[in-house]
């Protein structure tokens, strides 16, 4: 129930617009025939029951201010605001078509709560259908006591005449009945307002206006909680009206005119009751309609011809999706490999100076920005992504020092992506330029209140099939003397080992994990929430050899994963992991023999397991590793982390 009820949510904010426009679109018809304001509202209604439609160049939803790109990422054929999955997600996001607006309702939403058995978010969706289910039970309520209330006001009426009735117990005309509609009017009304009180309501039922209008509330039903589709159904009632009134004016020779109002004031001001259900209908919106009436003239042809034109175009535009191809050209995020090509831009306030034969390489997943060099990884961060077309004055205004800032305009295309952290914070920006692809740095200085966050340089990167990666283990004395206090009576049979911290980076940037190993015995430890555990066996091999961080079970607690080595005279090879939430290392079921291995994310955000070769081996506190062949993926799959089948090479 809850997914319908996104469906709806998701249903009523595109006809949201749609009723916007047709209002719109109505004040421009002010004077034109009530007809084709009538013919309007029909777009209105297919927004409101049609989840999907037709793609269109020609979309009221490709011009400005919309932007629709994320409401169609998932299908071209409808647009969704609100995920389905967005219960389930760890940072909300949701797209109101316009992105002024979006990170302000997005910014307003709930995170997830790890722990916790529901997600807040979780919570409103359950209360919002109960409440949604609420209002329509109560309006099929109302909808059938009035009808019944009605029905027992006329079982005296009297036919006049085929399905005419009169009674003494109401005060106005109007339609009853579904399958057999009858016309109900008032005792004492003269032979001519009778004629042309009963042409308006013939004219009712030719154009089946008794199956329309029940049919607009069982929509309004289900989109009861939108104050917009509540005024599209008064104001469509009142063009269903008006544009009856016309077609008797326009088929009457003599002028009634003046007595045609006169009969609706009368109507309006005796009627002691509405015809008051939903399902039936009589002589509403006195006011407009007599107003209507009085500057009625019979338009001109070339006015009508227009006026249709002007409709026709409006419902076409109005139903229309627009096209996905045309909105997202080059939008789709560029995942994959890449490698530094040439500097575009560097801050002035930057002592940085590309050299020659400076390498850096870039993977982009959908979770994860790697940057590395020669060497290894230099930084980790786990992104979101945000897509934007390029303002090419927003781009301009993104520099600190308007010194040397790139030229844009040459370029066609353009498109950019926000990769923000868990904070929400712009970390880099990917620019889309045509076909090039550019890699810019955001800065952060909190104590300039008048630019906080600028661009601090550009890099043009170059896609490429894959990175040449490597890691370095090497050793400092950070934190060694508090680790060696907590392990205490470890011993290693080695005079001269020395214990070395060989944390990366950005291990210690993205989490509590400490890593120490002895240069000479190559043991290997963790230390973790003040307590040591061993990692893996060491003796007569190399001991751990490589580490990735990573979250495969999204328990919001990234895992420790790592490979070592063991054995002088059979050299084997393990994967493992440090799971901190059981706090004990986790060892798969797999041994390579007579080769290292290496772990290290891949493309698609995950990791994966490689043949490796260890070079520059000056200690076991202190090497380089290579990967080599692949060996297997490592994947989140039931509720367990393991490995996928093993390619043996």
């Amino acid at each position: 129930m809850e997914t319908l009820f996104l469906k709806i949510l998701n249903m009523s904010i595109t006809a949201s617009y749609v009723i916007l426009a047709v209002i719109f679109i109505r004040l421009l018809l002010k004077r034109a025939p009530k007809k084709y304001s009538y013919l309007l509202w029909t777009v209105v209604l297919f927004r409101l029951i049609c989840p999907v439609s037709f793609s269109s160049v020609c979309s009221i939803f490709q011009t400005k201010p919309f932007d629709m790109t994320a409401a169609l990422r998932d299908s071209g054929a409808s647009l969704n605001f609100i995920p389905a999955d967005i219960g389930l997600m760890e940072t909300p996001k949701v797209t109101v078509g316009i992105p002024t607006m979006n990170s302000i309702i997005s910014g307003n939403l709930p995170p997830a709560t790890p722990y916790a058995s529901v997600n807040p978010l979780q919570i409103w969706i359950f209360l919002g259908t109960i409440l949604w289910c609420a209002g329509i039970a109560a309006l099929l309520v109302y909808c059938i006591v009035t009808y019944i209330r009605l029905k027992h006001r006329v079982p005296t009426a009297v036919r006049l005449e085929d399905n005419v009735f009169e009674s003494d117990k109401i005060r106005s005309p109007f339609i009853l009945g579904f399958i057999m509609p009858r016309i109900y009017i008032p005792f004492g009304l003269g032979v001519k307002e009778r004629a042309y009180i009963l042409r308006h309501e013939r004219f009712h039922l030719k154009r089946k206006d008794y199956l329309i209008k029940p049919l607009g509330f069982c929509v309004l039903t289900i989109h009861w909680f939108n104050p917009l589709v509540w005024l599209a159904f008064v104001l469509m009632t009142k063009d269903m009206e008006m544009s009856c009134d016309e077609k008797v004016l326009s088929e009457t020779d003599t002028d009634i005119v003046h007595d045609y109002s006169t009969s609706l004031l009368a109507f309006a001001a005796n009627r002691r009751f509405p015809a008051a259900s939903p399902l039936a209908f009589g002589e509403t919106g006195i006011r407009e309609r007599v107003k209507n009436i009085l500057r009625f003239k019979t338009p001109k042809k070339w006015v009508i011809f227009l006026t249709a034109i002007l409709c026709v175009t409006a419902v076409v535009t109005c139903a229309a999706n627009p096209v996905k191809e045309a909105m997202t050209k080059s939008s789709d995020v560029p995942y994959g490999n890449y490698v530094f090509e040439k500097q575009v831009y560097m801050t002035p306030l930057s002592s940085f100076m590309v050299f020659d034969g400076f390498k850096e390489y870039y993977t982009l997943t959908k979770n994860l920005l790697i940057l590395r060099d020669e060497t290894g990884i230099k930084q980790r961060f786990a992104v979101t992504y945000k897509q934007d077309k390029v303002d090419e004055q927003a781009f301009k205004n993104s520099f600190m020092i308007n010194i040397s800032v790139p030229d844009i305009t040459k370029y066609k295309d353009k498109y950019q992506y926000t990769l923000t952290d868990t904070s929400g914070s712009a970390v880099y920006r990917i620019y889309c330029m045509d076909d090039e692809i550019w890699l810019a740095r955001i800065h952060k200085n909190s104590a300039n209140t008048q630019k906080s966050e600028y661009i601090w340089s550009i890099y043009k990167i170059t896609s490429v099939e894959e990175i040449p990666i490597k890691a370095t283990i090497s050793g400092t004395q950070d934190g060694v003397e508090n680790f060696l206090s907590l392990q205490q009576d470890f011993k290693s049979g080695y005079d001269t080992d020395t214990c070395y911290n060989i944390t990366p980076v950005y291990i210690r940037q993205s989490s509590d994990y400490l890593v120490f190993k002895y240069d000479t015995s190559s043991a290997s430890f963790l230390l973790y929430e003040d307590k040591v555990y061993p990692l893996g066996k060491w003796f007569g091999g190399c001991g751990l050899t490589s580490m990735a961080l990573s979250d495969l079970n999204s328990d919001q607690k990234p895992e420790l994963y790592f490979t070592y080595s063991f054995g002088s005279g059979l050299h084997r090879s393990n994967t493992a992991y440090f799971d901190p939430a059981a706090k004990k290392v986790v060892v798969f079921d797999y041994t390579h023999l007579n080769k290292d291995m290496m772990i290290t994310e891949n493309n698609d955000g995950g990791l994966s397991l490689y043949n490796a070769a260890i070079n520059k081996m000056v200690s076991f506190a202190n090497f380089e590793i290579e990967k080599k062949d692949f060996i297997s993926d490592i994947v989140y799959e039931n509720g367990q982390i393991s490995l996928t089948p093993i390619t043996n090479k």
